[in-house]
């Protein structure tokens, strides 16, 4: 559960280099001879995405403007970087702005449908991979700059970001925006003159009370090129701020910026040049200085079989509600012959009471899978294998009882298998695609870009009510409608037929609204392998 605390952050130096400076320390598996900037961790912070300029591995080569790269944390150290594979990277600057709580949306910069358009995109994550990232709508949106950033906060619902837009006072100012859905935000606004200047204001970090705000300038004054700086919103408008402090202990004589709390507020990520020929280094630093954070902290949902979870409405605030673990093994097999599959899967949940995300990755070893999921809980599973359609299947806990073996079903990619695009949704009597549904439609994309050779027909089905004119229509209308969102991402147009049946087709009777409402349905048919 979401318990709501005030803490403060104890700020002192905790890294000493040979010059005998208070410094942050550099990350040794993280240095290089190139410019990494735009640190931002995943919401278990396990992974360390960034940006890395000009190495040769990027999709331009050592021209390239930037791409990302990440890094994962084992056993408590960063491992060697490597390069995102996958769309997200082209040959624009690419960087991450930020990642949703449950780590399945990326912001990132961009607008990869139209990059002359600028802005900002999400990619979905597909296994251990992200989808093309998709153009998010933020009315009035302009950039007169080369320049953009930003951070999503930690609740994943606002945007802080610095740009030169409608108002900004000098250079970069930032504005903030807020999440309406998925890839709809509300129109920006600056953050006014306590927190702009008229030189740069750049890299803003929100932190998890989305009162305090961290950026940097260079139209403050300071130690060096760029300073970072903090303020604490001091009412609803977003326009009231308190005066912006420097953050001493953590600025150089170099240029420091996208600085960001992590592990609970009590360290700090940034990037700096102090070490460099004016090139970025991402460092580590304990929080330098005195600041107070109203946060929400979220429990861990992974440390052990049964986690204490403190309720803030209790009436007894002294009795913690202690939630259960029940051991589940997963067998993974072929739906047809029953023979066993070695599969990957991305195992991700939520308890229903406390609203805590877990999340596991299993890589295809063995068939089956043994793992501890909490009670009272909703699971997705993301099952991947070689030669089978992906597919996504739902536990619930409650029905599961400890040490149960619940068997997932694959089908095989063969001619004439059809399947049933259950989440995919239209908005009632039209083929506008409801917002929910595209995440099932990437994972048909997905299927056909691994699968090159595959050919399938989109058909759309209604139940026998109404016009069986207008049900043949409306039902062709969707299937094309599929089609054109496929073609859109890349797929070839020869590769996939669209067909409406209207309510020749039924799966169910129709004689009552529980059974009829089984024919309205989408659904896709391998036709060649």
């Amino acid at each position: 559960m979401r318990v709501r605390l005030v803490f403060f952050i104890l700020l002192f130096s905790v890294s000493y280099l040979s010059d005998g400076q208070d410094r942050p320390l550099i990350i040794d598996s993280l240095e290089s001879i190139y410019d990494d900037i735009a640190p931002v961790l995943s919401a278990d912070e396990n992974t360390l995405y960034f940006t890395k300029k000009n190495n040769p591995e990027n999709a331009g080569g050592e021209k390239d403007q930037g791409d990302i790269w990440y890094s994962e944390k084992v056993n408590g150290s960063w491992t060697k970087a490597q390069r995102l594979k996958g769309p997200v990277n082209n040959l624009n600057f690419n960087a991450v702005i930020g990642i949703t709580p449950d780590d399945y949306i990326m912001y990132v910069v961009g607008n990869y449908k139209s990059p002359r358009k600028g802005g900002i995109s999400y990619s979905r994550r597909i296994g251990d991979n992200w989808s093309e990232p998709q153009p998010i709508d933020i009315p009035y949106y302009k950039n007169k700059s080369d320049h953009l950033s930003g951070s999503l906060s930690k609740d994943g619902k606002i945007m802080v970001l610095s740009l030169e837009s409608f108002g900004s006072r000098g250079n970069e100012d930032i504005y903030y925006t807020f999440r309406k859905s998925i890839d709809e935000w509300t129109e920006l606004r600056n953050l006014g003159v306590d927190i702009n200047t008229e030189a740069q204001d750049l890299t803003p970090f929100l932190a998890a009370d989305n009162k305090t705000l961290f950026f940097s300038s260079n139209g403050r004054g300071g130690q060096g090129s760029r300073d970072v700086f903090y303020s604490k919103r001091q009412d609803a408008t977003w326009t009231t701020w308190s005066e912006a402090k420097n953050l001493e202990g953590v600025n150089s004589e170099g240029a420091d910026w996208y600085f960001q709390l992590i592990n609970s507020g009590k360290d700090a990520l940034l990037v700096n040049t102090v070490n460099s020929i004016g090139l970025g280094n991402i460092v580590q630093t304990n929080t330098p200085e005195q600041v107070e954070i109203e946060a929400e902290v979220e429990k861990s949902m992974t440390a052990s079989s049964q986690s204490v979870l403190a309720i803030g409405t209790s009436t007894n605030k002294n009795k913690p509600i202690v939630r259960e673990k029940i051991q589940v093994q997963f067998e993974v097999v072929d739906g047809f012959t029953g023979n066993p599959l070695k599969p990957q899967m991305l195992i991700k949940g939520v308890n229903e009471m406390s609203k805590s995300s877990y999340s596991e990755i299993v890589m295809g070893k063995n068939s089956s899978y043994q793992t501890k999921l909490f009670k009272d809980s909703i699971y997705t599973i993301d099952i991947s294998v070689e030669g089978y359609l992906d597919d996504l299947q739902t536990i619930k806990t409650d029905t599961i009882s400890n040490n149960d073996v619940v068997k997932l079903e694959l089908l095989s990619l063969e001619e004439g298998t059809t399947i049933q695009l259950k989440s995919v949704l239209f908005k009632r009597g039209t083929a506008d695609i409801l917002d929910g549904s595209f995440e099932e439609l990437d994972r048909v994309y997905n299927m056909l870009k691994k699968n090159p050779n595959v050919e399938i027909e989109l058909s759309g089905h209604t139940d026998n009510t109404g016009s069986a004119k207008l049900n043949i229509e409306l039902s062709q209308e969707r299937s094309d409608r599929i089609k054109e969102y496929l073609v859109g991402k890349g797929v070839d147009a020869r590769r996939l037929d669209s067909k409406g049946y209207g309510g020749a087709r039924p799966i169910a009777s129709n004689k009552s609204e529980a059974t009829r409402k089984l024919n309205r349905r989408v659904e896709f048919t391998i036709i060649k392998i």
